[in-house]
């Protein structure tokens, strides 16, 4: 501010009074476009990082989504097994109970035919004396009566020995349901914490999403405001409301004077061009510094790969530009001021360029000028 009253502080108080408030609603423009670009700065790595944590929460979400699925599918796995074994097991109970039936009315049939002969075994004995002809009949008829005793005795072991088999494999049976039944007392707890952790995942997720939804709110309102504020100063900038600073235009390239192209016609790669500036070169003049010709603020800095690649325009007031084009790089930033003799580049050969040099302009109200005409070397 102190530069631009010494510059336009000749006159009336008045005037002075005007150019100084026409400088600080300038300033007022500058900061509040630098405020706004810094808080862009700001809520774009907010955003970045709101993005990131929004993929982190999916691939949380889906991790445990995926870990749910696969423990519904192992929970129904082991129902059907658990139904399996059941109904296995509801088989084995149902031929045991028949085989203890059979053992019950086996025995009791066994009982019964030895209380019998147990009542009446003289009148047996008797009977079977008297009935036999002979001695070997009634030795044959004995030994019948013995087998049907022991017959009775080994089908009632025999039936118990198979329940005790059935019976066995039944326990089996029913220590594999017992299993399996653990099994799903497990999967079940497991199944009730993945939820748990899948449904935190998810709040994560759709508080992740809405933040990044909020930035992305905030920083399409900061830039809106931005671009508002740009107009506003590119306005500024173009309504010649900035006064000239007057003085000289000094070289461009301290140091380097050889001009390779002059301002106005020439012919180009065989065909006529119109030269719009003046190019300026020399032994090792890549990466010397470029200085601004005059006072003034830098309203364009570019950095194109095409054209007048990287390239500085700084406005001096009342319409009047200077332009340092094919540099290699620049030193300064749109919006900053600039004094006379201060470095805002360094020559280099970027766009459409055939070697090092500096194309230099001068422009008054929108047209090109020969710098020669303001500049000497």
């Amino acid at each position: 501010m102190l530069l631009l009253v010494i510059l336009v502080g000749t006159g009336v108080s008045g005037v002075v009074d005007h150019k100084v408030e026409a400088y600080s609603t300038g300033e007022e423009l500058k900061q509040h476009m630098q405020d706004l670009q810094s808080q862009l700065a700001k809520l774009n790595q907010q955003l970045a990082d709101a993005k990131n944590t929004v993929k982190e929460a999916e691939v949380k979400s889906n991790t445990y989504a995926s870990r749910v699925s696969i423990v519904k599918e192992q929970i129904a796995t082991l129902k059907e097994s658990i139904e399996a074994k059941s109904e296995e097991l509801a088989v084995k109970q149902e031929e045991l109970d028949k085989k203890i039936q059979e053992h019950d009315q086996t025995y009791e049939l066994f009982k019964s035919r030895l209380r019998a002969m147990y009542m009446s075994n003289d009148a047996s004995v008797l009977s079977l004396i008297l009935g036999s002809d002979s001695f070997s009949e009634f030795l044959v008829a004995a030994e019948t009566q013995t087998r049907i005793s022991k017959h009775d005795t080994d089908l009632v072991e025999k039936l118990e020995m198979e329940a005790q088999v059935i019976a066995a494999e039944e326990a089996i049976i029913q220590q594999d349901l017992d299993s399996l039944e653990e099994d799903m007392d497990v999967l079940e707890d497991k199944y009730s914490e993945l939820a748990a952790l899948y449904q935190e995942a998810n709040n994560e997720l759709s508080a992740a999403k809405a933040f990044q939804n909020a930035t992305q709110d905030d920083y399409d309102a900061i830039l809106a405001d931005l671009q508002n504020t740009q107009n506003e100063w590119n306005a500024l900038m173009g309504s010649g409301m900035m006064e000239y600073v007057g003085g000289y235009y000094a070289w461009p390239t301290p140091g380097y004077t050889y001009i390779t192209s002059g301002f106005g016609w020439r012919t180009l790669y065989g065909q006529p061009n119109y030269h719009t500036g003046i190019d300026i070169s020399g032994y090792q003049i890549y990466g010397s510094p470029v200085i601004a010709s005059n006072t003034g603020r830098v309203v364009r800095v570019r950095y194109y790969t095409t054209g007048y690649g990287y390239h500085v325009m700084i406005d001096h007031g009342d319409n009047n530009w200077t332009v340092y084009a094919h540099l290699s790089a620049i030193a300064v930033n749109e919006g900053d001021w600039v004094a006379q003799g201060q470095t805002i580049g360094y020559v280099g050969s970027t766009g459409n360029s055939t070697g090092p040099h500096l194309h230099f302009e001068i422009r008054i109200n929108g047209t090109a000028q020969n710098p020669l005409n303001y500049v000497t070397r």
